[in-house]
């Protein structure tokens, strides 16, 4: 099975091309990992596969600006189906459960290698 080595920035790609068609939001700009701004209009010409899409801002009715994270919160959010409050307490919670899971993986790794060292030497 051959995986693609631009899987994540496919998939950012596809979830802004999501945004873009279901948005209730006007999608005003893209901003890709190596800094560049990207018009959504020109996303074909620009965007050469290869650079990660790390923002995207949102525009509503009233000309109020919404920065969000290309991900499916992101496309919740754009749909209508979550507010703004609702969607940046969600991506908090998953960042918080992130590191909290990545910290105990480090403690077990830690304790783990004490248990070999105190009992092995």
């Amino acid at each position: 099975m051959c995986i693609s080595s631009n899987f994540i920035e496919l998939q950012a790609y596809n979830i802004c091309e999501e945004i873009r068609k279901q948005s209730v939001y006007t999608l005003v700009r893209l901003e890709i990992s190596e800094g560049w701004i990207i018009e959504p209009q020109n996303t074909q010409n620009y965007w050469d596969g290869k650079a990660l899409i790390t923002k995207v801002i949102l525009e509503d009715t009233k000309g109020k600006s919404y920065i969000i994270n290309p991900d499916a919160n992101g496309l919740r959010f754009a749909k209508g189906e979550i507010t703004y409050k609702e969607y940046r307490r969600i991506e908090k919670s998953e960042n918080l459960k992130a590191i909290s899971f990545f910290a105990l993986l480090v403690g077990l790794t830690m304790t783990m290698m004490y248990i070999l060292v105190k009992f092995l030497t």
